[in-house]
């Protein structure tokens, strides 16, 4: 890719493609979900108007009744929801984030956009080959060496998620999602432990632009700044967040559309508040239930 949008010299990135960004976090908001009681649940409803969402054995046995009794239609039980073969259809995840053609449930598109995410820093800078020569505790003898590519600390690879046409409920959700998901990789050995950071939200009716961009204007800041040395060292997070202004402001400047952005005290604030909300049990819990409840309801309706 080119270095910067000025500085027009190639390099080499580390790229992390877009579904190792989803999927763990798609599985962290499902282990939740679990964690809090909402599976197993059922639907009880009529002519495609919900009249109760049902959980846990106890309410289930009582819906199934309601439904044989009173000429109603019951969905599911739904025992579960995993990626990718176990699908519920109904849940706040498989509302938020869609899922492929599944038999008599259809296709759902995701309303959570993701793109492939670019290192700030050239590849060579960030990564190492470490050799593993393995021993035999047996034989004391040594066995096959092995060298793996590591990517070292304190590497960023700014990325923008878009969300569209989501509630308020929802949009909380999804922020859970990403604050709460610290592991990605394509297969448990090979994982990284990731902190997400919030550097800004923007409420807007056009995209504002892609994370090569962002990555780019980002490494023009960094590189420009006499007090910053990509060739050396590390970048911290304060100089990441020192530049984040100025470069959304550049690459948002000629946008057509609308724009508002949550940034700074108003940002820690929002951010406070979702906190406030996961490290209470007994609100989060009902607030899951209240959200697979509505996101079940609108699920049969439509």
């Amino acid at each position: 890719t080119q270095a910067g949008l000025r500085h027009t010299e190639r390099v080499d990135r580390l790229v992390m493609f877009k579904r190792k960004q989803v999927a763990p976090e798609r599985r962290t908001g499902k282990a939740l979900l679990r964690q809090v009681g909402i599976f197993p649940y059922a639907i009880l409803y009529k002519d495609g108007k919900v009249e109760k969402v049902a959980y846990g054995g106890e309410e289930i046995a009582e819906a199934q009744v309601a439904a044989k009794a009173k000429n109603r239609s019951l969905a599911g039980p739904y025992d579960d929801c995993y990626l990718t073969a176990g699908l519920c259809t109904h849940c706040p995840d498989c509302l938020i984030y869609g899922y492929a053609a599944i038999e008599a449930e259809g296709a759902r598109k995701s309303r959570v956009m993701t793109d492939s995410c670019f290192s700030i820093r050239p590849y060579p800078l960030i990564q190492r080959l470490m050799k593993f020569n393995v021993i035999d505790e047996k034989t004391q003898t040594s066995g096959t060496i092995t060298e793996y590519d590591y990517t070292l600390p304190e590497v960023f690879l700014p990325s923008v998620i878009t969300t569209v046409d989501l509630t308020a409920d929802e949009f909380v959700y999804v922020l859970g999602d990403i604050l709460r998901t610290t592991r990605y990789g394509k297969e448990s050995s090979r994982q990284g432990f990731i902190r997400n950071h919030i550097l800004a939200i923007a409420f807007s009716d056009v995209e504002l632009f892609a994370n090569l961009e962002f990555t780019q204007a980002l490494y023009d800041a960094l590189a420009d700044d006499p007090e910053i040395n990509l060739e050396e060292g590390f970048l911290s997070l304060a100089d990441v967040e020192k530049h984040v202004p100025g470069v959304l402001k550049l690459l948002t400047d000629d946008i057509y559309g609308r724009l508002e952005w949550v940034q700074g005290e108003e940002l820690q604030k929002l951010l406070g508040e979702v906190k406030a909300l996961y490290n209470d049990e007994a609100r989060l819990a009902e607030f899951l239930r209240n959200l697979n409840t509505a996101s079940a309801s609108f699920v049969v309706k439509s």
